[in-house]
């Protein structure tokens, strides 16, 4: 997938999240589908072209969990990573 940055390719997994609203931010977001290992409320940082999809749209993308400065865990998956439609 070519990943870059300093982290151990272990450190990524492939899950499958669905894109839905998210109420606080008004504006689609993505989530982990339930059963991924990771909690379904934990936001995923990721491209706007999978943002785009239709609330309810389920991708396979890989994630990295991290934080920002102490910030609240979320999963990143970069923009230039390939992703796929899986619903």
């Amino acid at each position: 997938m070519g990943h870059g940055g300093q982290r151990d390719p272990s450190e990524y997994r492939k899950i499958t999240a669905q894109v839905f609203y998210d109420t606080s931010r008004r504006k689609n977001g993505v989530r982990p589908c339930p059963g991924q290992g990771f909690p379904t409320d934990m936001k995923i940082e990721c491209s706007k072209e999978i943002r785009d999809y239709p609330v309810g749209t389920k991708v396979l993308l890989d994630v990295v969990e991290t934080d920002k400065g102490g910030s609240r865990p979320f999963l990143y998956s970069s923009y230039k990573w390939e992703h796929e439609v899986v619903e």
